[in-house]
């Protein structure tokens, strides 16, 4: 089975170069920093304990790459952001296809309809590169499928996993299975979660933080001759009864399903060596609901369903020109269309119905083209450039109606967006290189920023509306970097600095009155002139003795408005620091977790509060045993060792997280 990567793609940012040759053009889009996390295989010494990664949450996955930060609402379904940047200033796809969440309230990020078991790797860019499949402001994350492969020798293999946390009585199971001949391959993967309420440091129950779901994972692929493959992948994910103690709220339901189909054609030795295409559609269907709440948390029983369904088709083009020197082409486009709706149910009266996001639909058609030439045997430079054709507009009368109370003219929008990007990379010696890059990077406003009715937030306490006038957001992105390798020890510092024009928050306005009771009033979206935001991350490792290693994973992101407020929702430093110990099939780690407090805020202007820093403690021990073919992994880890009562700041309420924790994990591969 296929070894599991996070693939950490930043524009114009930290990489690797192997300086001698042109690195093979097959590979990823962009030589960058990997990170490798051993699943389906087991390797010696810190893999070994990490085959259980297959059995977290995949939030739990993002948190560990530098510069990926959590927006928590609940203990599931945790929404990314890099570097501090998050829903549409950033593009979330799933193997290249376009996805968008079907909730209001951002409940059901993209991220929270994969599994680790899906996937083959995760590549997260911070700002415009030739891997973004569209354009953004801040870049964005892709959850690669696993992909089944013929072999020339027939075989089967596969596995299976069990999992318990004493915290919320979570458990999980997990299963896969292979099958590779030589024209034809087919996989299947399948995961189990279900969990209680969590206890919080000191005991402290969370109420309505429970949640079920499975995930159903199909992929095959044909041979149709040596150079022509088809491919198909399926992906189904159902959640159901899920809490989320930061919002009024909780879900009945999340249902996904994702498909596709796609050719691909390669051949090494042609210049053309890979062209693939891919059609595809998804439906995601999300249902809010209060029903399980208290009485006197419900002023108003209400149900709030949505949908998003979505169909596309993408095709990419590599060509290798020389051994120096090669260059790549993309087609997309795609169709979106988002409905969500509210009934209300007063005690005493006739149910009232609304739309909250009227039937908007989106049109983007686009053209990627990206360039990699060794000018020299040390210095290599990347360039490429995105033009998007995007219209958005509302499809149904009813929701033309629906807007008519706060909008006149037509609802339709239309923009050309423009991203490009340029990155160089030197490499001194076999031990220093150097990094340095500038993009531009520009943004249509989204779905629910342009025509939201009365959406609370929970954040800042005020209902928005759209703004239908909204220009584009655009950046300027730069990022300075080098990175340091010799006998043992690895340092990569990296610096960045985003300029924005016209970017997008709400703002207060008058004279409308709130639709959600409590709320502090009515926000609208505006652009305003600029912003700023900047920081810096630090990843470092010593290899003390073949058998012990030392990592130091440090980040901060610092933004401010055109008025020098502090931005929303920004991380302060956070430092992860990690000992590994790997000896005779054992392996070992204890890992701190720091992040400071964070004061800088606006909390008149953008409704946040000051969050106070924190330290946790956590560990863990994993053994793998060899039984002829199939290798049976233990863990056993405790989290939050010290049973600290803490939050991040990013943690929608200051909810409190997790207390002590022990999983226990068990995974058989054959």
């Amino acid at each position: 089975m296929r070894t599991f990567i996070y693939t950490m793609l930043c524009s114009a940012g930290l990489c690797t170069t192997q300086a001698q040759q042109m690195p093979d053009t097959t590979k990823q889009a962009t030589l960058l920093t990997d990170v490798q996390v051993t699943a389906w295989r087991n390797d010696a010494i810190q893999k070994q304990y990490k085959t259980n990664d297959l059995q977290l949450p995949v939030d739990r996955l993002l948190e560990r790459i530098k510069g990926v930060s959590m927006i928590r609402r609940g203990n599931f379904a945790m929404e990314p952001t890099l570097r501090g940047l998050s829903a549409a200033q950033i593009n979330t796809t799933i193997d290249g296809m376009q996805v968008f969440g079907a909730c209001t309230d951002r409940m059901d990020p993209v991220s929270s309809y994969v599994e680790p078991n899906n996937l083959e790797s995760i590549q997260v860019s911070f700002g415009p590169n030739e891997a973004q499949y569209g354009t953004s402001v801040g870049g964005g994350l892709n959850f690669s499928l696993q992909k089944a492969k013929p072999n020339n020798a027939v075989s089967w293999t596969g596995l299976a996993g069990a999992g318990y946390e004493t915290n919320a009585q979570a458990m999980q199971t997990i299963a896969a299975l292979q099958y590779s001949g030589k024209r034809l391959a087919l996989g299947a993967n399948a995961v189990f979660r279900r969990a209680g309420n969590y206890t919080a440091g000191k005991g402290q129950e969370i109420l309505f933080s429970q949640y079920n779901k499975w995930n159903l994972g199909l992929n095959g692929a044909y041979l149709l001759s040596q150079k022509h493959q088809l491919h198909f992948d399926y992906l189904q994910d159902e959640g159901y009864n899920i809490g989320y103690p930061a919002l009024t709220m909780d879900v009945s339901f999340a249902k996904a399903k994702i498909g596709s189909i796609s050719h691909v054609y390669e051949s090494a030795a042609q210049k053309l060596y890979r062209w693939e295409t891919k059609f595809y559609y998804n439906f995601i269907d999300h249902a809010m609901d209060d029903t399980k709440r208290p009485s006197w948390q419900v002023p108003i029983h209400m149900d709030m369903p949505g949908t998003s369904q979505t169909m596309g088709f993408y095709s990419k083009a590599n060509w290798k020109l020389s051994n120096r020197h090669s260059f790549g082409a993309q087609l997309n486009a795609y169709d979106n269309k988002l409905h969500a709706e509210m009934t209300m149910y007063p005690e005493h009266a006739a149910e009232m119905f609304m739309l909250t996001l009227p039937d908007v639909r989106r049109t983007v058609a686009g053209l990627e083209l990206s360039d990699k030439v060794w000018l020299t045997d040390r210095f290599r430079l990347s360039t490429g450039a995105t033009l998007n054709y995007v219209r958005s507009d509302i499809y149904s009368e009813m929701g033309r109606q629906t807007l008519s109370s706060i909008f006149t003219g037509t609802l339709a929008q239309m923009h050309i967006l423009f991203n490009a990007f340029v990155r160089a990379d030197y490499q001194f010696n076999t031990h220093w290189s150097l990094q340095a890059g500038l993009a531009r990077g520009e943004r249509n406003a989204s779905s629910q920023e342009l025509y939201a009715f009365y959406l609370f937030n929970r954040l800042d306490n005020f209902d928005y509306i759209g703004n239908k006038d909204l220009k584009t957001e655009r950046s300027w992105n730069a990022n300075l970097g080098f990175s340091f390798h010799h006998d043992g020890l690895s340092i990569a510092p990296q610096l960045f600095m985003y300029r924005f024009e016209d970017y997008i928050v709400g703002q207060r306005i008058q004279g409308y009155s709130t639709m959600t009771i409590g709320a502090s009033g009515v926000k609208q979206y505006r652009n305003i002139p600029n912003a700023l935001l900047y920081g810096g991350e630090l990843l470092a490792s010593y290899q003390l003795l073949p058998e012990l290693k030392i990592q130091s994973t440090n980040t901060i992101s610092i933004g401010q408005d055109n008025e020098g407020r502090p931005l929303p929702l920004m991380p302060p430093f956070k430092s992860v620091n990690r000992l590994e110990y790997g000896l005779k099939g054992y392996g070992i780690y204890v890992e701190s977790i720091t992040q400071a407090k964070q004061d800088r805020v606006s909390t008149a202007q953008y409704g946040e509060r000051v969050s106070n820093g924190f330290s946790i403690l956590n560990a863990g021990l994993g053994k793998t045993f060899g039984l002829g073919h199939t290798k049976v992994n233990a863990n056993v880890s405790v989290q939050n060792i010290f049973d600290k009562q803490y939050y991040e700041h990013l943690d929608i309420l200051k909810l409190y997280r997790p207390g002590r924790n022990l999983v226990l994990n068990l995974t058989v591969l054959f």
